[in-house]
C-alpha cells in the first residue's frame, strides 16, 4: 500500500516512514497535492508548529476528505475548529479548541495508558508514547472522540471519523502497540 506522508517542512518524518515500512506500507513524503494522487492514504505527522503545519496542511484538505488519513500527534491537532498555539485556525474536520494542557509537567512526555470506552477499529486501549504541550479537552457527549489520556484532566487521545482517524500520542514511537496500531489503520484504508 502507497502511503503519503506529508512533509510540513518544519520537523522530522523520518521515524513515521520507518514505522510505515516495519507495518508493511510503501511511504512516500509528499510536499504538495499533486504528489499524492497516487497514494492510498495519507499520513499527517506529530511535528512542528502549529501555525507552520497548518499552512501546508491546508492545502491538503481535499485529500483528507477522500483519502484514508491517519494524523499524529499535531497531526490531529490540525483537524480541530482553531488552536491557541498561534492563535491558529484548524481544518475544522471535527468539534473543538487545541489548548494549553493543564497538568503538573508540561510538556507531558512518555508513556501514557490510553482509554478506548466506545470501542475502535484502529485505536486500541493500551500504553503509547506522548510528547506534546497542547490538546483538546475530552467531550463525552462527542462520539467522534474514541479514547482519551488523564492527564489530571482528560484530554482526547484519537477521534475517528469515517476514515480519518486522529491520535493525540506517537505510533511511530510507540513499539509493538504503535506498530500494531499502524498495521490496522492499513486495513481500513484497504477496505
Amino acid at each position: 500500500m502507497l502511503v503519503g506522508v506529508v512533509d510540513y517542512t518544519v520537523g522530522n518524518v523520518g521515524s513515521v516512514l520507518n514505522a510505515l515500512r516495519r507495518a508493511g506500507a510503501e511511504p512516500r513524503v509528499v510536499r504538495r497535492p499533486e504528489e499524492a494522487g497516487g497514494v492510498d492514504a495519507l499520513v499527517l505527522p506529530g511535528v512542528g508548529t502549529y501555525a507552520a503545519a497548518y499552512e501546508m496542511a491546508h492545502v491538503f484538505k481535499p485529500l483528507v476528505l477522500e483519502k484514508p488519513t491517519l494524523a499524529i500527534c499535531l497531526g490531529m491537532q490540525l483537524l480541530f475548529e482553531t488552536s491557541q498555539e498561534g492563535g491558529g485556525r484548524g481544518l475544522g474536520l471535527f468539534m473543538g479548541v487545541v489548548e494549553r494542557i493543564q497538568a503538573r509537567k508540561v510538556p507531558h512526555i512518555g508513556w501514557s495508558r490510553t482509554h478506548v470506552p466506545r470501542g475502535h477499529a484502529v485505536v486500541q486501549e493500551g500504553y503509547y508514547y506522548y510528547l506534546h504541550s497542547y490538546a483538546v479537552p475530552w467531550r463525552e457527549d462527542d462520539e467522534s472522540h474514541v479514547a482519551y489520556v488523564e492527564l489530571g484532566r482528560r484530554y482526547t487521545a484519537a477521534v475517528s471519523r469515517g476514515a480519518v482517524v486522529g491520535v493525540q500520542f506517537h505510533p511511530e514511537r510507540s513499539g509493538r502497540a504503535g506498530i500494531e496500531l499502524i498495521k490496522r489503520f492499513l486495513r481500513l484504508a484497504k477496505a
